[in-house]
C-alpha cells in the first residue's frame, strides 16, 4: 500500500499515515469480526429457529427480532451519556465485550437444566442486547475512522470491510449449517444434536466479539482540543422517556397477546403514542425540513422488510417440508452472499445515478422478496433470502439519502436519527407473527392452503404493502438530488 499524496488529501488527519493505516486496518477487521458472528448478530433466522425448537409460537419467536431494532434507539443514548472523545475506545471495547458475555451466557443457559420458558427469555435478551450495544460499536467504529483517517484513503477498508466482509458472514453460515444440520445444495449435513448445536453456535460467536474487543484498543484517536459536553439533562428528557416506554409498549403487546387482557393492548396503545411523540419532539429540528420528513417516511415503510427473516425462516416447514433450523445456515450463506455481490453493482450505479435511485432499487428488491416468499415453495423458495440479502442494502441507501439532504452542521444528528429508524419499524416483525397465529388459531383457509400456509403468506402479503407504499411515496415526493434545506 503506498501513501496517496498530499495533493490526494482532503480534510487532513493530524496522524501519520501508518497511524491511519493501522485504524483502517482495525476497522476492517472489526467490521469483518461483525460479520463472521452474523448468524448470531443478525437477530432473526437463528433466534426464531430456536425459540420454534423452545416450542414458541409465531410471535414469540418473532420477539427477539422485534426486541433488536427497538433496541437501536440505545446508541443515542449511550452517546449522550459518554460523549467524550477519549472514552471512544472504552466505549467501544466495552460493546464489543458486551456482546461476548451475552452470547456465552446464553448458551451456558441453554445446558442448564431450566424451563423453556427462562431460556426463550435469555433467547430474546440476547436479541435485545445485540440490537443494543452493535449499532453502538458501528458507529464508533466509523468515529473512530472519521477522527483517525483521510477521506481519502478510506476506500481500501470500505472494500474490505463491506467486500470481504459479508463473505465471513457465508462462511459462518456455513459453520451454522454443520452445526444445525441441513442440505447444502445436495450436501447433507447431520449437524450435532440439540441443544449442543445451538449451544456451539452461540458460544462459538463469544470468542469473535472479544477479539474484536481487544483489537478496539488499539485504535489510534487523536486528542481533540476541546471535549464535546454532555448534553444537559433537559434538552435530551424527551429521548430518556421515549426509549423506555416504547420497551414498555412492546412489553404489554405481548403480554396482552399470552393472556388475552384487553386492557394490556390498549395500555400498550397508549405507551406507544407516547414513545412515538417524544421521539419525534427529540428531532423536531430535522423533521421540520420536508425532505428529511418523506425521507423519513419512506425509510420506515421500507425497513418494515427487517421483521420478515424470522418468518421467512419459520414458513420453511411449509414451504420445504424440513425444521427451520434445517435451513437457517444456508438460508443466511445466500443472504450474505448475495449481499456482497449486490453491494458493488448498488455502488456502482450510484455513481451513475442519483440518492434517490438507490432507495428505489433496493426497495424494488426487498418487494421481490417478499413477493417471492409468497408465492414460490419447494427448493427454489430459497431465492427468496438471495433476495432479500441484496435488499437489505435499504440500510445503507436509505441513510446516504439522509445525508445527502442534511444541512452540514446536522450531520451529526441526521445520522444518530437514521440509526434509529429501526425503532419505529420494530413492531413489523411482532405484527407479523400475530397474523400468522391469528390465522392459525382460528384455522382460516383460503386458495386450498393449510392455515399455516396462508398466515405466513399473508404476512409477506403485508409487508409487501407496505414496502409498496414507501416506493409509491418515493416516487412521487422525494427527489432525486435532495437539497440541503
Amino acid at each position: 500500500m503506498t501513501e496517496p499524496s498530499a495533493a490526494q488529501t482532503r480534510d487532513a488527519c493530524s496522524l501519520s499515515w501508518p497511524q491511519q493505516r493501522r485504524n483502517l486496518v482495525l476497522f476492517a477487521t472489526c467490521t469483518g469480526m461483525q460479520y463472521l458472528a452474523a448468524p448470531v448478530l443478525y437477530v432473526g433466522i437463528t433466534q426464531a429457529s430456536l425459540c420454534d425448537r423452545l416450542g414458541a409460537d409465531a410471535r414469540t419467536s418473532n420477539l427477539p427480532a422485534t426486541l433488536f431494532f427497538a433496541m437501536t434507539a440505545m446508541p443515542a443514548i449511550i452517546a449522550w451519556l459518554s460523549p467524550r472523545v477519549a472514552s471512544l475506545k472504552r466505549n467501544l471495547m466495552l460493546c464489543y465485550a458486551t456482546s461476548a458475555v451475552m452470547l456465552a451466557t446464553l448458551a451456558v443457559t441453554l445446558l442448564l437444566p431450566l424451563p423453556n420458558s427462562v431460556k426463550l427469555a435469555m433467547v430474546i435478551l440476547q436479541g435485545g442486547v445485540a440490537g443494543a450495544v452493535m449499532p453502538a460499536a458501528i458507529a464508533l467504529l466509523w468515529e473512530a475512522i472519521g477522527r483517525g483517517s483521510d477521506e481519502s484513503r478510506r476506500g481500501l477498508a470500505l472494500s474490505l470491510a463491506f467486500g470481504l466482509g459479508p463473505i465471513l458472514a457465508v462462511v459462518g453460515s456455513f459453520a451454522q449449517t454443520t452445526l444445525l444440520g441441513g442440505d447444502l445444495f445436495g450436501w447433507k449435513f447431520s449437524g450435532a444434536a440439540y441443544p449442543w448445536s445451538f449451544v456451539m453456535l452461540f458460544a462459538a460467536g463469544a470468542p469473535v466479539m472479544a477479539v474484536a474487543a481487544w483489537l478496539s484498543r488499539l485504535f489510534v484517536v487523536p486528542p481533540v482540543d476541546r471535549e464535546p459536553q454532555r448534553e444537559p439533562l433537559a434538552a435530551v428528557m424527551p429521548l430518556l422517556i421515549g426509549v423506555p416506554v416504547m420497551f414498555a409498549s412492546v412489553a404489554l403487546m405481548h403480554a396482552a397477546a399470552v393472556t388475552e387482557n384487553e386492557a394490556y393492548r390498549q395500555v400498550g396503545y397508549v405507551a406507544a403514542a407516547i414513545a412515538a411523540m417524544s421521539l419525534t419532539y427529540y428531532f423536531r429540528s430535522l423533521l421540520r425540513q420536508r425532505v428529511l420528513l418523506l425521507a423519513t417516511v419512506v425509510t420506515i415503510l421500507i425497513y418494515a422488510v427487517n421483521g420478515s427473516p424470522s418468518n421467512m425462516n419459520l414458513y420453511s416447514h411449509e414451504a420445504l417440508g424440513d425444521a427451520p433450523e434445517q435451513y437457517a445456515g444456508i438460508q443466511n450463506m445466500l443472504r450474505f452472499g448475495c449481499k456482497a455481490i449486490a453491494g458493488g453493482l448498488l455502488g456502482w450505479m450510484l455513481t451513475r445515478t442519483n440518492p434517490r435511485a438507490g432507495i428505489l432499487a433496493t426497495a424494488a428488491i426487498c418487494l421481490a422478496s417478499q413477493l417471492w416468499a409468497m408465492l414460490v415453495t419447494g427448493p427454489w423458495y430459497l431465492a427468496s433470502f438471495v433476495i432479500f440479502g441484496a435488499g437489505e442494502l435499504i440500510g445503507v441507501y436509505a441513510p446516504n439519502y439522509m445525508v445527502s439532504a442534511s444541512r452540514t452542521n446536522d450531520l451529526r444528528r441526521t445520522m444518530a436519527f437514521a440509526t434509529m429508524l429501526m425503532v419505529p419499524a420494530a413492531p413489523a416483525g411482532y405484527l407479523y407473527g400475530t397474523i400468522v397465529d391469528y390465522v392459525r388459531d382460528n384455522r382460516l383457509t383460503a386458495f386450498g392452503l393449510t392455515s399455516e400456509a396462508l398466515g405466513f403468506r399473508l404476512s409477506f402479503l403485508a409487508s409487501s404493502l407496505l414496502i409498496l407504499v414507501g416506493i409509491v411515496v418515493a416516487v412521487t415526493l422525494l427527489p432525486k438530488k435532495p437539497k440541503q434545506e
